[in-house]
């Protein structure tokens, strides 16, 4: 009897993958579900949302229910350059929903590299994060971008910080209305700007876009990024892990954290991403750690959202018997069952939803198969 058949998408992933990062010599990373305030306050640009839920502790402290894990794993890793660390996670964080409005517990699973990461090991996690992805469905997409390229065009224009990131705002939006209206009171000349609102379409195989994204290159910098990309899709096919992976320009971070190569990750059926990393060398000197740092999240809450293609059932045999029913019967039933690898369930009576593959009844002594009513 195969029981990982009967767990949740994310149940069944979660499992799956520890036993992946494992065998590349990940640890499991575990934290407190509180961590002081002002970590977050002092990061607010490298999380999903400005809201977190604060609390006085009894020493004074004002502290925090953890909305993210990376800025945790950043503050107290003991990682070098000398001696890496490679951790894995799987924890709740508490953030709003953008549906809700409200307050939610997800569950999270990532994984990171931290300390002197070459090329790699930048390899190592993008193949962890496709993995992570043909872990839930062999139906997924993994697009890679990176951060450079799209820097470099906006240190070129002669604009300010905060235009810079409404422009980075539209890019990650596919708006090149947005982008143009934002530019043209700016003063960006007409070649830098179609250089920019062309960005947001630069998506697809992975040859052919960065075929059109060279014919955007003004420094050596975004040719480093468009030549890394290149070599590092090279190795995934190396790894037998490129077939599902695409590029798409479109996709940038937070400029003050992310600094390399980064990625999302999509599968069928599921509207929004389920996966996001990237390189976050910059977030480590934020912290004034001279470290290289590369890793994702997966976001188990959204494949709870799966429709699976089989109806799933709670038990395979529910065994029903009488209040005057030896107790002996009822646990030979239930061993006999269970022998032959089944999950059984012993009532008196039918509880209300549960599902189940076969039903027996006890009497006389004897166990018998039933139709189900």
């Amino acid at each position: 009897m195969n029981y990982n058949a009967n767990l949740k998408p994310d149940e069944r992933a979660a499992l799956k993958l520890r036993g992946i990062y494992e065998q590349y010599g990940y640890q499991k990373y575990r934290m407190g579900r509180f961590e002081e305030y002002s970590l977050y306050a002092s990061n607010k640009d490298f999380l999903a949302g400005d809201k977190v839920i604060t609390f006085t502790d009894l020493d004074g402290r004002l502290l925090a229910l953890k909305p993210d894990v990376t800025l945790s794993i950043i503050k107290n890793t003991k990682a070098t350059r000398e001696s890496s660390e490679k951790l894995y996670y799987i924890e709740n964080i508490y953030r709003e929903s953008k549906e809700s409005h409200t307050f939610k517990e997800i569950s999270q699973l990532g994984l990171e590299f931290l300390g002197d990461v070459d090329l790699y090991g930048v390899v190592e996690v993008i193949s962890l994060a496709a993995a992570t992805l043909g872990a839930v469905s062999d139906r997924y997409i993994l697009e890679l971008s990176h951060m450079r390229f799209t820097l470099e065009l906006l240190n070129s224009l002669p604009v300010s910080e905060p235009v810079k990131h409404k422009i980075l705002k539209h890019i990650r939006n596919k708006n090149a209305d947005g982008i143009r209206k934002t530019c043209e009171p700016a003063g960006v000349c007409e070649e830098s700007l179609d250089r920019l609102c062309k960005i947001p379409f630069l998506y697809g195989r992975v040859d052919e876009t960065l075929k059109e994204a060279s014919k955007l290159i003004i420094s050596q910098p975004m040719q480093d990024a468009i030549d890394q990309i290149h070599t590092i899709y090279r190795a995934l096919e190396d790894c037998g892990c490129a077939q599902n992976v695409q590029t798409d320009f479109s996709i940038v971070n937070d400029i003050d954290y992310y600094n390399g190569v980064i990625f999302k990750g999509y599968i069928e059926k599921l509207a929004r991403s389920v996966l996001a990393g990237g390189q976050y060398d910059s977030g480590m000197k934020k912290f004034g750690k001279d470290l290289d740092a590369i890793g994702f999240a997966l976001y188990l809450n959204e494949l709870s959202m799966l429709v699976e293609d089989n109806v799933k059932t709670d038990v395979d045999a529910l065994i029903l018997y009488q209040q005057n029913t030896e107790l002996s019967d009822v646990i030979k039933a239930v061993s006999a069952l269970k022998a032959e690898g089944l999950r059984v369930r012993a009532e008196k009576s039918i509880p209300r939803g549960l599902r189940f593959q076969k039903m027996y009844r006890i009497e006389g002594g004897k166990w018998m198969e039933v139709e189900k009513c």
